[in-house]
């Protein structure tokens, strides 16, 4: 079954938040808003409507280059799965959360402009065995599935107000 795929433009909340796992995994989660508009030909005037909120997750390549090229109310296009969470918190209250796991991440050059840099890999790369493999891709899965619980009770948490720190 293929998984479905979303594009969404918006606007940086805040900067993104960078951090690197015990085992090495890269993350980065960021907020995006997308308030689209419509023409309202009785004002002559454009009409914003109501602001949809996305949480954006990326790892690896993808999320150490983001977090060094994305700053706070960039103008920023996102492609990646969606997925949409309802949530409880421990006082009872409720909600739900629009996620995106990030394929890939760009500027809109239509609001600005931007300078790419390639990123220079290292031509020697130790590759583990196949028994290595299978057992760090299960590590990961489980650090990445850690790490989303943790970014969800994180931002629950943003969403009541309330100041959260990690270390």
């Amino acid at each position: 079954m293929q998984a479905s795929s979303v594009t969404v433009v918006g606007h940086l909340a805040a900067d993104p938040v960078f951090r690197r796992t015990d085992t090495g995994l890269e993350i980065t989660r960021f907020r995006i808003g997308s308030t689209p508009s419509r023409f309202d030909r009785a004002t002559r005037q454009w009409v914003d409507q109501p602001t949809s909120w996305w949480n954006v997750s990326c790892f690896r390549a993808l999320a150490a280059n983001a977090a060094a090229s994305l700053r706070r109310g960039d103008r920023v296009l996102v492609v990646g799965r969606p997925s949409v969470r309802d949530w409880t918190r421990e006082d009872g209250r409720t909600g739900t959360s629009a996620d995106i796991e990030a394929e890939s991440i760009g500027h809109d050059l239509a609001w600005g402009t931007t300078s790419f840099s390639r990123v220079v890999r290292s031509e020697r790369v130790d590759l583990p065995v196949q028994g290595e493999v299978d057992a760090m891709d299960d590590r990961i899965a489980a650090e990445i599935a850690a790490e989303r619980e943790r970014e969800l009770a994180d931002l629950e948490a943003q969403d009541a107000g309330e100041v959260v720190a990690r270390a």
